[in-house]
């Protein structure tokens, strides 16, 4: 169906459709829509061209950015004792909302997963071990997705840092298995850093 659009409008929806939970038939809509719409055209032209150049990765957290230290990392009110591992920015904010978490984060950006050729050097834990002990760190919290590939991250990094002399916990398991941070009620995610594990004291 998409070859009988014309040239422009055919790769407008192919490109679209490579964007993750965008299949061809909302692509092919969000195209049409967007057609009857130059001003918006144009605003989300500049906005999507402009946004590998002004969004950067914090070089403390690794969370986004606009400047070299996101906001969170420049907040001195925090507390620098703690010190929560997320997987994305996703789950970074979706912590940030429950309003109950003080401290500062680490984003990995991804999470293990062999087939995907993401293995431990993808995740940047030698900054996090940096970031660890220039901070004086005191608790690690892995808030990692309890799915299987959050779990075998989670493994993973407390291995590495089992001979550090900090606390380690992980989200209480009020979170259903399998189901990823970004998904979970605030309630829900409240109780679970709240309630959190204990893994290794220090």
């Amino acid at each position: 169906m998409v070859n009988s659009y014309p040239d422009s409008l055919r790769k407008l929806i192919l490109a679209f459709s490579k964007l993750p939970g965008i299949g061809e038939k909302t692509a092919t809509r969000l195209s049409l829509y967007l057609l009857s719409k130059p001003d918006l055209c144009e605003v989300l032209g500049d906005l999507i061209k402009d946004l590998p150049f002004k969004v950067k990765i914090c070089k403390y957290c690794r969370n986004f950015s606009e400047e070299d230290i996101c906001k969170i990392c420049k907040d001195n009110q925090r507390n620098e004792e703690l010190l929560c591992i997320v997987e994305n920015p996703v789950n970074l904010a979706k912590i940030e909302e429950t309003g109950i978490f003080n401290g500062y984060y680490f984003v990995l950006h991804y999470l293990l997963s062999p087939k995907d050729g993401i293995g431990p050097k993808e995740l940047g834990l030698e900054h996090l071990i940096w970031l660890i002990t220039s901070r004086k760190v005191k608790e690690v919290i892995i808030a990692l997705s309890p799915t299987l590939n959050g779990e075998a991250t989670a493994a993973y990094i407390y291995k590495v840092l089992q001979d550090y002399p900090v606390k380690i916990t992980k989200l209480a398991c009020g979170i259903p298995m399998g189901m990823e941070v970004q998904f979970v009620d605030p309630l829900t995610l409240k109780k679970a850093i709240t309630s959190r594990e204990v893994l290794k004291d220090r």
